[in-house]
């Protein structure tokens, strides 16, 4: 009966953090100025 309490217990605790998991605000963008972003400085020699 021990097992089976610990496992009810362990299902709904995983059924929770994926349920907290899906919700919530979304991550904020990058800024648009961040340098990795843009075009390189130098066009590639022909």
């Amino acid at each position: 009966m021990n097992k089976k309490l610990l496992y009810t217990v362990l299902a709904g605790a995983l059924s929770i953090s994926v349920l907290a998991a899906c919700g919530g605000e979304p991550a904020e963008e990058a800024p648009a100025d961040d340098p990795a972003v843009e075009a390189p400085a130098e066009e590639p020699a022909e």
